[in-house]
């Protein structure tokens, strides 16, 4: 029997693999009003030594999540977990918590960073958040999925978590 499934554990898109160049700064936001929390994923590939800053933003809406202005703050950091080498190992390993990462682009390899942020965490009234990045990264190329953990409604299709 799956445990999960595409409709009770949500996956949604916040950021189609594309040159991290041209993304501008900031993922898709999602809802958290409804979830325990969110795993975030970034798939992070590249050649140029530009290394990439991964936040967390919230809002009260989706545009102001995705617009980056309040960052999760000091007080809640999240669990994160990296993967330097993807293609040679399936190992992701625990990091401290913290707010940010930087993806070390230089390493040359494809690189996974996964970010835990618990729903709890989030200020009061912002049940919005974004993953955002610094802009700019000439040839390397980012994707950010997020799964939603602990969906709180029995029913077969949850409502949806973006706007």
């Amino acid at each position: 029997m799956m445990r999960i499934s595409p409709e009770t554990t949500p996956i949604i898109t916040g950021l189609y693999p594309c040159a991290a160049s041209a993304t501008g700064d900031t993922a898709d936001a999602i809802c958290l009003k409804n979830a325990a929390g969110v795993l975030i994923i970034a798939q992070h590939s590249g050649t140029s030594d530009n290394d990439v800053a991964l936040t967390v933003h919230e809002g009260a809406t989706a545009a102001e999540a995705q617009a980056g202005t309040y960052a999760v703050t000091t007080g809640a950091e999240f669990p994160i977990w990296i993967n330097t080498a993807v293609a040679a190992s399936d190992t992701l390993v625990r990091q401290t918590d913290a707010l940010t990462y930087t993806i070390n682009s230089d390493l040359g390899t494809n690189q996974m960073v996964v970010f835990y942020v618990p729903a709890s965490i989030l200020t009061s009234g912002r049940d919005w958040i974004s993953c955002g990045f610094d802009a700019g990264h000439a040839d390397n190329f980012l994707c950010i999925t997020y799964i939603l953990d602990g969906i709180r409604y029995k029913q077969e299709t949850p409502p949806t978590a973006i706007a």
